[in-house]
């Protein structure tokens, strides 16, 4: 049978006062001894899954933050649309860019930064440059 709501919350409880002494430097043995942990090893297993819980938790709040978002530049998209296209409303039809723009970053789907061709030279002229020892450079000589 499961432990009952308020073996649950004693448990949670343990963990939180074990996590806070963890974070202000306290050592697993003491954390044990004041927390009430049969050994140091519980004390880190408690503390690092209440750890892996609290990433999860931050992970769900991002995930729903996301769709929030995207929710809203769908809503505020499709209150532009109809300005953009059907009248040509110039300030519209920023808008609706702008909601594209901010749905693909939230969402992940920009197109990746191409890298410049002469940046890319430049960089294997300065690497052939070190690789050959630079002699030939200005202030090398007497």
């Amino acid at each position: 049978m499961g432990a009952s709501k308020a073996q649950r919350a004693t448990a949670a409880k343990k963990r939180a006062q074990a996590t806070a002494l963890r974070v202000a430097g306290v050592d697993w043995a003491t954390i044990a001894e004041r927390v009430g942990y049969a050994s140091p090893g519980a004390a880190c297993t408690a503390v690092s899954e209440a750890l892996k819980a609290n990433l999860r938790e931050q992970h769900d709040n991002v995930d729903q933050l996301r769709a929030l978002t995207v929710a809203r530049y769908d809503r505020l998209q499709a209150a532009f649309w109809p300005l953009a296209i059907q009248e040509k409303d110039k300030k519209a039809a920023d808008v609706v860019l702008r909601c594209l723009a901010g749905r693909a970053d939230v969402e992940g789907t920009k197109a990746p930064t191409r890298l410049n061709v002469e940046a890319q030279k430049l960089g294997d002229e300065i690497m052939a440059m070190l690789e050959g020892g630079g002699d030939d450079g200005p202030g090398d000589g007497p």
